[in-house]
């Protein structure tokens, strides 16, 4: 397994694998009408801001892209981390957070900030992260999908 920057030819395969994280994994703790409007928004395209603007990573094993993570590092903010569903638990999640908690770092920022899913804060918690409280991710189309605010301060091992 290897994880690497992602580029602008995997945002097929990247798209195919959040669809069906989010369709999988966020199913416990979302209902069908939050997910069916949060994977509407979803195409290949979308990545592509990330890629040239923000620092955006995948987790690769044999060519198919199994996990993503997204930093902004100007808000101090991880966006994303998500793994295929056949994968949830394996560590994949575990490596790529710490990965970017690892880029962070190197640019100097030592707290980093995020929205957790309800599904994926007890996995933020395992990684040190502190719940901050509530919050909403709103979608473009109206929908608000419940967070977790969460914080991290950083240590250089």
């Amino acid at each position: 397994m290897e994880i690497r920057p992602a580029v602008l030819s995997d945002t097929e395969q990247i798209y195919k694998m959040h669809k069906a994280s989010i369709q999988s994994l966020c199913s416990t703790d979302y209902n069908a009408k939050e997910i069916a409007a949060w994977v509407a928004l979803l195409s290949p395209e979308i990545y592509e801001s990330a890629i040239t603007e923000k620092v955006m990573i995948v987790g690769e094993d044999n060519g198919f892209i199994c996990g993503l993570g997204i930093l902004d590092p100007d808000e101090r903010q991880i966006s994303a981390v998500y793994v295929h569903p056949d994968l949830k638990g394996t560590g994949l999640g575990r490596r790529i957070l710490m990965e970017l908690e690892r880029r962070v770092l190197e640019r100097g920022i030592d707290r980093l900030s995020l929205r957790a899913t309800v599904n994926a804060e007890g996995f933020y918690k395992h990684q040190g992260y502190k719940a901050q409280g509530p919050a909403f991710h709103a979608l473009s189309c109206g929908t608000k999908l419940e967070c977790v605010a969460m914080q991290k301060k950083l240590v250089r091992t």
